[in-house]
This record gives C-alpha cells, structure tokens and sequence, in this order.
C-alpha cells in the first residue's frame, strides 16, 4: 500500500506516525475505491511519492522529526500542489485552523468519521485534477504566446483594441506593410483567423492566469 506504479489515476496520500491509523485509514479507503500510498513519516512522504500524480494528502498535524505543519511548509517551497486534509487531535485544532488559513483544504478530528473523511477526499482530489487540467491549459496558451515576438506582442495588443493597421503602424512607428506581416505572424503563431479570436485567446490567456494566482 505504500508504493503505487505510474497510472495516472488519483492517489490519496496518508501520512501519520500511528501505523494503527495508516492501516484503518489505507484499508478503509482502499475498499472505497481510492488509490492509496501511505507514509509513516513527513521524510518517507517526501523521498519516496511521485508528485506528478495528482490526488490529495491526508496528513496528522502532530508527527515527530518533521510536524504535518513543518511539512505543509516544505511542499510549499517545493512546489507541491497537493491539497492538505489535516487530521488533528482535540487539542491540536488551533493549529490545524491555522494551517487552513495558510492554504489546507481542511482539517477533520481524530477519529475523523469516515464518510465525512471520503467525501473531503473526493472533493479534493477533484480540485487537484481540475487544477493541473486549468495549469496545463494555461501553460500551453502561454508557451504559444511567448512565440511572438516583442514587436508581434506588441501589434497584438493594438490589434484587439481594434485600431487598423495604419494606426498601429504609426502608434509604433513602424511601415504599414510590417504591421500586416506582424499580424499574419500572429494569427498564424497563435492559430486564430481573425482580431474577435485573437482578443478570445489572450482573455483566455489572461482569466487562466487570474484564477491560478487566486488560488
């Protein structure tokens, strides 16, 4: 149960101490139907997962060498999108709110109820894969917008406030006939035919990038 081969399917991550809790826990959701990796510490979690696959983590706040908190601040330095469902012990729950607030999806008492603890998890293993989806898309909207050149960006930028090229031409100070070739290059470089789809891909571009950084 702690290993997992490359499927792309979705993988709940457990990591707690107790290894009582990661057997119920990994057995419980298991027979649910989840894919599930389990770690008996924060330094096993790091070392040994594969965080190109997407899915959510189920962590104790309370852990020894490395704390779940400790932990939620390595993964974001790393760079490690999964969402943090924090189990957390009556006394601990001050912090696992804390922890919310620094970005976990949420926080559930120990013993969490575990139909309570299956739908936190289908939720978030669905925002996990919608988000890479939404980050896959952007990167590519992006990757083919850094194909323009300064000058192309710049005419693109013109070209969907809808001036004419003889306007653009002049405001950049540059021969109509370049303008014209500018735009072609862009519409080719980004695939659009006309000015409409041209300002649709760089709205794209730009709410991809707005909801991203939202979040």
């Amino acid at each position: 149960m702690t290993a997992f081969s490359h499927r792309p399917d979705p993988v709940v991550r457990l990591v707690d101490d107790d290894q009582s809790v990661l057997k119920a826990l990994g057995t419980y959701l298991d027979v649910a139907g989840f894919r599930v990796a389990a770690y008996d510490s924060a330094a096993r979690f790091l070392n040994e997962d594969d965080f190109s696959v997407p899915g959510c983590l189920v962590l104790d706040v309370r852990m020894p060498r490395m704390t779940g908190i400790e932990l939620q601040h390595e993964m974001k330095v790393r760079g490690i999108d999964l969402p943090i469902i924090f189990l957390s012990a009556h006394g601990d729950i001050a912090m696992a709110v804390d922890a919310v607030k620094a970005g976990a999806k949420t926080f559930l008492v120990k013993p969490p109820k575990l139909d309570e603890l299956a739908e936190t998890i289908a939720e978030a293993i669905e925002e996990n894969v919608e988000r890479r989806a939404k980050v896959r898309d952007w990167l590519e909207l992006r990757a083919d917008f850094e194909k323009l050149t300064p000058a192309e960006k710049a005419v693109a930028g013109m070209i969907v406030k809808g001036l004419t090229n003889a306007v653009i031409a002049e405001a950049l100070g540059m021969a109509e006939r370049t303008v014209k070739a500018h735009r072609a290059s862009v519409y080719e470089k980004l695939d659009v035919e006309n000015a409409v789809e041209l300002a649709d891909f760089l709205h794209e571009l730009d709410d991809y990038r707005k909801e991203l950084e939202s979040k």
